[in-house]
């Protein structure tokens, strides 16, 4: 009850003034500021005070009707409550269904007009607050309707993850890519792996509240591969709790292929650095056989190792020369090369370094092995990096009492394929994908990651292909396949995807 109004104005009229005087005399009492008039000035009076309330005397129905409908016409937003002769039930009536808020009798008692007042402002006051909700309701729905376009019109993967790691929600450009994943977990979704990724910056959000940043390489349900820059964020309850991760994913392949090229220096001494080592491997093998034919008085091994010492020494000083120019994508040295002898050559490189480590080498050539056209220098070095990969992952894998590395050569009538198999520590999906991606190493600090980029990338300047298939705990097999005639590649690889869809990298 609004017991007491603060300077809320209202218009008496009535024919009557001395009526009106008295029920000004009541309403100031209880706070209202009343201004008198009779019907000729009603409509003038109102339209100056502009007031919420009005109370009209009834001498004249028909002159009471008629001046209730003006002013409902004129100012629709007055509560006016309308004093009828004592049991004129049906006149109240009429007046209600012309517009009037309440209808009482005369003498009106003045708890009957408190009370009638009262319910005239509350019902003023909720009509206020409701054109406020109103006008908040559509700002709040268009906010809502801007929202979700930006959600889904974003150029970006948005997914919003629960405690469970599951996604409850994504936007258009997600679903797109990687389908209707709602309820799925994101490492199934975007890695295809079968456990959490280490470090998940979701979970440590949901850990620490942070934002947190990570890049990716992600394959979408069409199996393309995407460099994604990635950005969590909590999102909070009422009480303040974390309940839910927003992971917001973009895709930066282009810009990483842009810095592939506007950091060649960087490459050039990676390059050059990592392309020695392979050579000071198989340097190494030779100082092995020099070093062992002057203990055993071998002559002849004393003569092949230090022709293998003058050959790595020549090699080395090629390569160096080569990478200079490698960013300028120079056309292949091809030449006509006997595949066996190449064959020798590529497991003379590494098989010491195995030999060395306990590390069992197999080399096992069959069919139609004949010639081929390749450029040596490059396909040589891509096929000791696979291999030298290939042993040193055996020389950490500690789970297995012996280990094996082979080295084979399936000739055929179109294509020659180099198969190397390792019963190493194995690689899972997620690794497999990105280990031809430039600078990604599973080796951490022992390796560059540019030796499976650079093998990718000259297989498939030959017009060949990488295929590798990876078993956790079991081992790994990489299948690298080059035609017997060359044909110039078009294109070079992009971003270190190969044919098969996945994408990893070396040491």
């Amino acid at each position: 009850m609004h017991d007491i109004v603060i300077s809320e104005s209202i218009v008496i009229i009535t024919q009557d003034p001395e009526h009106g005087r008295v029920l000004a005399h009541i309403l100031s009492e209880y706070g209202y500021q009343s201004s008198n008039c009779d019907y000729d000035d009603a409509l003038v009076t109102v339209g100056v005070v502009r007031p919420r309330l009005a109370v009209m005397g009834i001498c004249d129905c028909r002159l009471g009707q008629e001046l209730l409908r003006r002013l409902r016409a004129g100012y629709p937003e007055v509560r006016i409550i309308v004093l009828v002769p004592e049991g004129e039930y049906e006149l109240g009536l009429d007046f209600l269904a012309d517009g009037a808020a309440d209808f009482l009798y005369k003498p009106v008692s003045e708890r009957a007009l408190r009370v009638s007042l009262d319910r005239a402002l509350t019902f003023l006051d909720l009509q206020q607050e409701n054109g406020i909700l109103k006008e908040k309701s559509k700002i709040l729905e268009s906010s809502q309707q801007l929202c979700r376009q930006l959600f889904d019109e974003v150029p970006c993967y948005i997914s919003v993850q629960n405690k469970d790691r599951r996604i409850v929600r994504a936007n258009r450009q997600f679903k797109l890519d990687f389908g209707s994943c709602l309820g799925e977990r994101c490492y199934e979704i975007y890695k295809h792996r079968t456990h959490p990724c280490p470090q998940c910056p979701v979970e440590e959000t949901f850990r620490d509240g942070m934002v947190h940043q990570t890049e990716e390489v992600v394959t979408t349900r069409g199996g393309q591969q995407k460099i994604v820059l990635t950005l969590t964020a909590p999102l909070r309850d009422e009480k303040g709790e974390i309940h839910e991760v927003m992971e917001l994913a973009t895709d930066i392949s282009q810009i990483r292929e842009l810095q592939d090229r506007l950091t060649s220096l960087g490459l050039f001494i990676g390059s050059i650095s990592h392309g020695v080592r392979g050579m000071l491997t198989a340097l190494d093998g030779g100082l092995y056989r020099l070093e062992k034919g002057i203990k055993s008085q071998d002559l002849e091994l004393v003569t092949n190792g230090a022709e293998r010492v003058k050959l790595m020494i020549s090699r080395i000083r090629n390569s160096v020369l080569e990478m200079l120019y490698y960013s300028k994508d120079r056309d292949l040295n091809i030449q006509l090369i006997d595949v066996q002898s190449f064959g020798d050559g590529v497991a003379n490189f590494v098989e010491p370094k195995a030999t060395k480590h306990d590390v069992r080498f197999q080399k096992e050539f069959h069919g139609q092995l004949g010639r081929f056209e390749i450029d040596p220098e490059v396909i040589s070095a891509g096929l000791v990096n696979i291999l030298e990969n290939a042993v040193d992952a055996c020389i950490e894998d500690e789970g297995k009492d012996r280990h094996i590395v082979s080295f084979l050569i399936e000739g055929g009538k179109d294509n020659v394929s180099f198969i190397i198999r390792d019963n190493g520590p194995g690689m899972d999906r997620s690794t497999q994908e990105k280990m031809f991606s430039l600078f990604f190493s599973s080796k951490g600090s022992k390796g560059t990651g540019l030796g499976l980029y650079i093998a990718n990338d000259v297989v498939h300047q030959h017009g060949g292909q990488i295929h590798v298939d990876s078993t956790p705990g079991e081992g790994t097999e990489f299948r690298v396949v080059l035609p017997r005639k060359h044909v110039r590649a078009e294109n070079r690889v992009n971003g270190g995807q190969n044919e098969s869809g996945k994408s990893d990298g070396d040491g």
